[in-house]
């Protein structure tokens, strides 16, 4: 594991820890169904992926078999999209400046590990992961080059021509 994962990884869950420890996690009415629905969706993207077999780090396993059935033929990061979800839910219902930063630095960090895996992917699968992106969406369906959170990322990690982390983030 690189350094740069290592990091992203102990942020991603010092955030999941913050929202365990200090946040009323789970929500009720709608918020309730909609954090059932990305559980389902996380749940359902690891039994597709096979336990085990996925990775919390973004560099690709050695003996990784490229999958693109279950929620991944519509969606490359279904897990993300589920933990943003779920989380997002969370802010909704308890909008404590805390909770919305936790909640921020883990979408960072689910940007950021989403281009390194792309990277990665692309070179262990080449050709069919290629012609794969072409008919998935990244994260969010019809979405994710919209979200004005994609977009001052890019400008704040841009600097002299040069994308320091994110890549080219405003394909779907």
């Amino acid at each position: 594991m690189s350094t740069r994962s290592l990091v992203l990884v102990i942020l991603q869950f010092s955030c999941f820890i913050y929202f365990f420890l200090f946040a009323d996690v789970i929500t009720s009415g709608p918020g309730l169904i909609l954090q059932i629905a990305a559980v389902f969706l996380c749940v359902w993207a690891v039994i597709i992926m096979k336990p085990g077999k996925f990775n919390v780090q973004p560099e690709v396993k050695t003996n990784a078999v490229f999958i693109s059935k279950g929620p991944y033929r519509f969606i490359r990061n279904p897990m993300y999209l589920g933990l943003i979800v779920f989380f997002g839910v969370t802010i909704i219902y308890e909008p404590k400046l805390l909770n919305i930063l936790s909640f921020f630095i883990l979408l960072l960090v689910f940007i950021i590990k989403i281009q390194m895996e792309e990277r990665y992917l692309h070179r262990s699968f080449g050709k069919e992961y290629e012609k794969y992106k072409k008919t998935t969406f990244r994260l969010i369906p019809y979405l994710y080059s919209g979200i004005l959170i994609f977009k001052i990322a890019h400008l704040f990690f841009h600097q002299n021509g040069q994308n320091l982390f994110l890549g080219y983030i405003y394909t779907t």
